[in-house]
């Protein structure tokens, strides 16, 4: 199971084919959502204050499962975090060779 554009390609080639695709973002990781930005007053996650813009942690939703962010702002009171897939919005390119097709 791969993104949709990807399986879609993937199921019409024969062994042996070589393929280029082009994937839109709608036929991949989707358009990034911007309400999956968004901002937390610093004092609400302890050691917030260590993490550094552009790095990549984890937190947890409110079923306790984890869910990955990446910080993308932070000033002396709050940080700001963004949960979009980090290919969500992007336009995306694939050279697919089919070698073998199991069971």
């Amino acid at each position: 199971m791969m993104i949709p554009g990807y399986d879609a390609a993937v199921a019409e080639m024969e062994v042996g084919e070589t393929v280029q695709i082009h994937l839109t973002p709608s036929e991949a990781y989707g358009e990034a959502d911007p309400r999956a930005i968004f901002t937390v007053p610093l004092a609400h996650l302890p050691g917030a204050e260590e993490l550094t813009v552009g790095q990549r942690i984890y937190l947890q939703n409110s079923y306790g499962q984890p869910l990955p962010v990446k910080d993308t702002a932070m000033d002396d009171c709050t940080i700001t975090f963004d949960a979009n897939h980090e290919m969500a919005g992007k336009e995306l390119n694939f050279t697919i060779e089919l070698v073998e097709v199991l069971g």
